[in-house]
């Protein structure tokens, strides 16, 4: 009995002393707010953002535009176009933007707790 109360207390505390686990859509979102993935190719700058009316189209915005304009979006009511300059953000990365869109509340809800206070 005294074995196992010590190899559960070793893994407790063990597991009290890891590091945290990063989520892949934080992983994501932290890449391109700090603009550390590929930058935006030409069919970029043309990713539709929201269809519309009006339509609006990405441009020459970085990443961390992109989100800060999602966060402002967001403020602002419009959740579809909000999630699409999350979108935007993560072109020309189809598995990052895939990332994100299987985790999508929890994407909103991070990056406005972690870069909304930094985006007037």
């Amino acid at each position: 009995m005294l074995k196992w109360l010590t190899v559960c207390v070793v893994l407790g505390v063990g597991l009290l002393n890891s590091p945290p686990v990063v989520a892949a859509f934080q992983s994501e979102l932290d890449a391109v707010w700090n603009d550390t993935k590929a930058t935006p190719r030409s069919n970029c700058k043309d990713f539709v953002v929201k269809a519309g009316p009006p339509q609006v189209l990405r441009g020459r915005t970085s990443g961390q535009d992109s989100l800060k304009h999602a966060i402002r979006e967001y403020r602002e009511g419009d959740h579809e176009e909000a999630f699409g300059w999350i979108l935007a953000g993560a072109c020309p990365n189809k598995d990052a933007q895939g990332t994100l869109l299987r985790n999508a509340p929890l994407v909103l809800d991070y990056l406005l707790k972690e870069y909304g206070p930094k985006v007037p």
